[in-house]
């Protein structure tokens, strides 16, 4: 059974923008990757890490405030949110180089934030993106926070992974478990049964010391992206119908 956590439990966790810019500050900082949160960077990773993110924000009753016209600003103002979606766009313009894709998304996420009162305010509006002008994130919990098992069980309910994902791709839904588990993190809600369901993967040999779910199951599929992802899927319904329960704190 799923064990959810209580409302007061959670604490508002930093806005999608605020954690982007944690992710851009890492990259101009390190000399090569790994990054902070995204790893390796990767374009169609990163856009579905902000997927997971922002879905797990809506689940805890986020409300973004101000930050939440950075698509509007994006798409409306800068142009520069085609209807394909920034990464394959950014990608294309690139030639495939997934770090400077990655990079000028980033750095429109970094104007936007430095967007002056007034220049936000010239944005074209509607009365409810008008209201946001200036408003602080806050969260209004009307539900218990949804573990991330619960969400992969979900996706695999709804049976349409182009819904969350896009292109069925072993690294995007990758980055999507991740964004949405680093907004569980940073609101202070433990995850510990996403973390037993990795420790059973290894445990039960579907995914082998040394290697990820991605790779693993990759291989397993002999290729086939999209079987890769529904296999993982299919797992965390056997581990959840297996009932699997807390170990018992000290």
């Amino acid at each position: 059974m799923s064990q959810k956590q209580s409302l007061s439990a959670a604490k508002t966790p930093p806005t999608l923008v605020e954690a982007l810019l944690q992710v851009r500050s890492d990259m101009q900082t390190r000399q090569s990757p790994p990054y902070l949160y995204i790893g390796i960077p990767n374009a169609g990773r990163l856009r579905c890490f902000t997927g997971g993110y922002w879905q797990c924000m809506y689940h805890l009753g986020m409300d973004e405030g101000q930050d939440h016209l950075f698509g509007l600003w994006l798409r409306d103002v800068k142009k520069a949110w085609p209807a394909e979606g920034w990464a394959e766009a950014y990608l294309r313009e690139f030639d495939g180089d997934h770090p400077r894709a990655v990079r000028k998304y980033l750095d429109y996420v970094a104007e936007f934030r430095s967007l002056s009162p007034a220049e936000l305010a010239a944005m074209p509006l509607n009365t409810e993106e008008r209201s946001r002008l200036g408003r602080p994130s806050a969260m209004r919990p009307t539900q218990p926070p949804v573990p991330t098992l619960d969400e992969l069980l979900e996706i695999r309910r709804v049976g349409r992974i182009l819904m969350y994902i896009g292109e069925a791709r072993v690294e995007r839904m990758a980055g999507y478990i991740d964004g949405y588990r680093l907004c569980l993190s940073l609101a202070g809600l433990k995850d510990e049964e996403y973390v037993r369901f990795e420790r059973w993967l290894q445990d039960t040999g579907r995914v082998p010391p040394g290697h990820t779910w991605e790779d693993a199951f990759l291989q397993t599929a002999s290729g086939d992206h999209e079987a890769a992802i529904h296999r993982l899927l299919d797992c965390a319904a056997e581990f959840r119908s297996g009932n699997q329960v807390p170990t018992a704190q000290a």
